[in-house]
């Protein structure tokens, strides 16, 4: 069973995933034919695609977050460093479960920004960051103050 938590911070990783769906489409026309495609670890572009590649990028991401939501709905498929037994294996799920929905907000994080900054807004990212800060800690306090 999936808890509201997990299936509320799944709901933020594909509410990224659509924000920057919806940016890249409404702005495709005004992005340049040659993106940079990958950026060094000081923020120095040293790579360009066309910017199809910004298409293929976003089903690469589609397909991460439909494999991870799948992992999070049947944990029992994943592969785990204990053994699983009667007395953790919904302990361990839980904590699965949790692990990969991170991954799924971190990962789809990681492929917005190639987006916002395809499109000349990676100065506007940080409310995209903001967004993802405060409604997971809003929705903890709801979902804790309602037990």
């Amino acid at each position: 069973m999936v808890s509201k938590k997990i299936i509320i911070l799944y709901l933020i990783a594909l509410s990224i995933f659509s924000i920057y769906i919806l940016l890249l489409f409404s702005n495709y026309s005004e992005i340049p034919e040659t993106v940079a495609s990958h950026i060094d670890i000081t923020g120095k572009v040293d790579g360009y695609s066309h910017k199809n590649s910004l298409c293929i990028s976003s089903i690469v991401n589609l397909f991460i977050l439909v494999f991870l939501g799948l992992l999070i709905k049947n944990p029992k498929y994943a592969n785990y460093p204990v053994e699983l037994t009667d007395e953790n294996r919904e302990n361990v799920y839980k904590k699965m479960q949790l692990f990969l929905v991170v991954i799924a907000i971190i990962t789809t994080l990681v492929f917005s920004y190639m987006i916002f900054k395809a499109i000349g807004l990676e100065k506007n990212y940080i409310y995209l960051i903001i967004y993802v800060i405060t409604v997971p800690i809003f929705t903890i306090i709801y979902f804790g103050r309602s037990k």
